[in-house]
């Protein structure tokens, strides 16, 4: 009787919770909705923009569990400004996440982007072969509120398209296929759309991404970023052949890829880019005309499906590129890009390492996003127990895109006169060692003369 009692109280309570949504979908509606799924490179961007009557403070959008799996970044807009979003909540089949808005009809801009969506078939290829990929969407806009009319655009990576499932209206212009418009869709309306399409676009993920930054007031910000770079496309079938490879270069664009390029500020000196062997020769750097100073890197061999390399690269800043003093005496406060330096890469593992002057007090980390934070101290030349060493923030994040690209502020506290303790303590060191040469010196000097002099006067006697 017990159960039975739990079982009413558990399914009343589900169908109330039933019933405030169903109210909150029979009142907003979707009038006009316009998306486009952006499949042009290795990441999948989706762009919508939803014109919706009838909101009652919160708006929902929802994706399915198959692309919710693989969201790295969701950003939502209305009017230019930016929506507070609350973190995803599962249901059944959905992920559904909400934005908070004061408008009753609000036009809502939503970016998303996702990772590793995109699935080569077939999923291993010979050297010689293209590369074609399978992406899995829905021809509609799946929401929880009726739409009134809306069109779907799919931007591919090239006009090969395999094959694609078909729902009219539909249309095909170059690269790109058009669905709809469609009118008067229903709530969590689902069409599944396949597309199998050719996509050469090189496929460079950061397996892991190490970066450290060590801060001097001295003049100079050191820092080095470790990258395991890998090809996350079809891997590749039977062996390598460098003749066939030299004889399809150039020929045609190929699915391996040996360049990637990285964008250094123009301040940027003391620049070095190696691997486990050395220092890797075919790095070229130049200028461009906005200041920017780009480093184009060749990995010593190049990188096919499945395949992968280990390098660093490092460089050097001015301090005021990145420092500065806050009103408050005494305090600093540090900016630190949270992205890498290179474009249209994502990152599954990310490590930022900023490693602050010995002395340093009152440290406050603010992060762009929840991320988690740790503390340490490491000690290096001249550091000591004595003085505290210096503190180390650690920074982890998965799943990082070009679009996490902010600022890590960090704001300190650090008196001037810290910055004499190495010098004096290298002076100081310095001093005691020509004292102590010096004593030494004379110390062998008496004992040397009062042994001649011994022997002087043995000898007359």
């Amino acid at each position: 009787m017990k159960s039975y009692s739990i079982l009413f109280l558990l399914s009343c309570w589900i169908s109330s919770i039933s019933t405030i949504f169903a109210d909150t979908q029979s009142n907003i509606v979707n009038k006009e909705v316009s998306q486009i799924v952006d499949a042009t490179t290795s990441i999948v961007k989706y762009s919508v923009e939803v014109k919706a009557t009838h909101v009652k403070g919160e708006y929902i959008f929802v994706f399915q569990n198959g692309w919710a799996d693989h969201l790295a970044f969701v950003s939502v807009t209305s009017k230019g400004v930016k929506l507070n979003v609350h973190p995803p909540v599962s249901q059944e089949n959905y992920t559904m996440i909400s934005v908070d808005i004061s408008e009753s009809s609000p036009t809502l801009k939503l970016k998303a982007v996702f990772t590793d969506i995109l699935n080569p078939y077939p999923t291993s290829i010979t050297q010689m072969e293209n590369q074609y990929v399978i992406l899995e969407g829905n021809h509609y806009f799946l929401s929880p509120y009726e739409t009134l009319t809306q069109k779907t655009v799919y931007k591919l990576a090239s006009s090969n398209i395999e094959s694609f499932t078909k729902l009219s209206p539909y249309s095909t212009r170059g690269s790109n296929l058009h669905f709809g418009p469609f009118k008067e869709i229903a709530p969590f309306s689902y069409s599944k759309a396949t597309i199998h399409f050719l996509n050469n676009y090189p496929f460079a993920k950061f397996s892991t991404l190490t970066k450290e930054v060590e801060v001097s007031h001295w003049g100079n910000i050191a820092i080095e970023e470790i990258y395991e770079l890998k090809h996350a496309g079809a891997s590749l079938k039977g062996g390598f052949s460098r003749f066939d490879y030299q004889m399809k270069r150039g020929a045609q664009q190929q699915t391996s890829f040996r360049n990637l390029v990285a964008e250094l500020p123009a301040q940027a000196n003391n620049i070095y880019y190696r691997d486990q062997i050395g220092n890797i020769s075919t790095s070229d750097i130049r200028t461009t005309s906005d200041g920017i100073i780009e480093l184009d890197i060749q990995t010593r061999f190049p990188i096919f499906g499945g395949w992968q390399t280990q390098f660093y690269i490092g460089y050097s800043v001015p301090t005021e590129l990145s420092l500065f003093r806050d009103s408050e005496e005494d305090k600093f406060l540090l900016k630190v890009d949270f992205f890498t330096i290179f474009r249209n890469v994502w990152i599954e593992d990310l490590e930022v390492k900023i490693i602050l002057p010995e002395g340093c007090t009152e440290i406050e980390a603010t992060v762009p996003y929840a991320i988690e934070k740790h503390e340490s101290v490491r000690y290096t030349y001249l550091d000591s127990k004595l003085n505290g060493g210096r503190t180390v923030i650690k920074l982890n994040a998965k799943n990082i895109v070009e679009e996490h690209d902010e600022q890590i502020l960090i704001s300190y506290k650090f008196q001037k006169q810290r910055m004499l303790v190495e010098p004096f303590m290298l002076v100081g060191a310095f001093f005691f060692l020509f004292c102590f040469c010096i004593i030494i010196g004379r110390t062998t000097s008496v004992n040397s003369s009062s042994t001649k002099s011994t022997s002087t006067d043995v000898r007359a006697n």
